[in-house]
């Protein structure tokens, strides 16, 4: 895991680190305190007082009774603005314009919360590839030479050994594989990270939370990221009210795609042409 600073961020060193060395880079004290307060008091309050929610790679605590130690909260664009302003960070946008092209998207944004005694997740890699153990269900020669997806945490808890810091394996997201049990997982290390950081990850580096073995929570924000030409894999928008939609900043316009028009409904547009740089047209004129 590569530490950067905050106030000089070197962009080829990101994305080298990203692409390339261990996959996971840390930005330390990002966020102000108060408002990462306010926003572990807000999961922790839904947390305690929702019905259990979906969450993935867990068959390990369901098997054993404890899926009800990993939580989850979904739908954070809708649950307070603090959520809405921590996702639209300067480093998140500018690094992420680079990696995933200027017109990214949001393809998730949850809580997950992190009770004593849960055993943590299987390693996996993140959507779009999160099923690549059927791998005959994706396109002939894909390969990860090139990002389709960056994850981001921001811890709302420490994220310690003991809590269950996000275990990985650096640089197993330069051969797209899903890890299984033949793998090496020798060389596994944690995102050590404290509230107010900032990591980002390769969603195919092999990954997942460790067991908290602590007597205290940990609480983190997951957020991914996607190119926009990939269909993110949380609904974000149908739980969002019309004022939210139509008062929200364009950052966020821009990550719930509201700024992108397709796909839509071909058969209704007023539109005669649309996409494309007219080259031909340039060249007769």
């Amino acid at each position: 895991m590569l530490e950067l600073d905050k106030s000089n961020i070197d962009t080829k060193k990101f994305l080298d680190e990203i692409l390339n060395g261990s996959g996971v880079v840390v930005f330390k004290n990002v966020f102000n305190i108060n408002e990462i307060n306010l926003a572990l008091e807000i999961v922790n309050k839904f947390s305690e007082t929702q019905d259990q929610k979906e969450s993935h790679f867990n068959a390990e605590a369901e098997a054993s009774g404890k899926i009800h130690l990993q939580q989850r909260v979904w739908n954070l664009f809708g649950k307070g603005e603090v959520f809405s302003k921590l996702i639209s960070n300067d480093i998140i946008f500018n690094l992420m314009s680079k990696l995933l092209g200027s017109e990214f998207f949001c393809g998730s944004y949850c809580a997950s919360r992190l009770l004593p005694g849960s055993p943590g997740q299987e390693l996996h890699l993140d959507y779009p590839y999160w099923d690549y153990y059927k791998s005959e269900t994706f396109p002939i020669g894909l390969n990860s030479s090139f990002a389709q997806n960056c994850q981001v945490t921001i811890p709302l808890d420490i994220c310690s050994k003991e809590s269950g810091a996000t275990a990985y394996v650096p640089g197993s997201q330069k051969n797209l594989h899903y890890p299984t049990k033949n793998d090496d997982f020798s060389n596994k290390k944690q995102m050590i990270a404290n509230p107010g950081d900032l990591v980002f990850f390769n969603g195919n580096c092999w990954h997942g939370a460790s067991p908290n073995v602590s007597d205290h929570q940990r609480a983190a924000l997951l957020i991914e990221f996607l190119p926009k030409y990939i269909k993110p894999v949380e609904d974000l928008v149908t739980y969002l009210d019309e004022e939210f939609k139509k008062n929200c900043s364009n950052r966020v316009k821009q990550l719930l795609g509201l700024n992108y028009e397709y796909p839509k409904i071909m058969e209704s547009s007023k539109k005669l042409n649309n996409i494309g740089i007219g080259y031909k047209t340039k060249e007769q004129n």
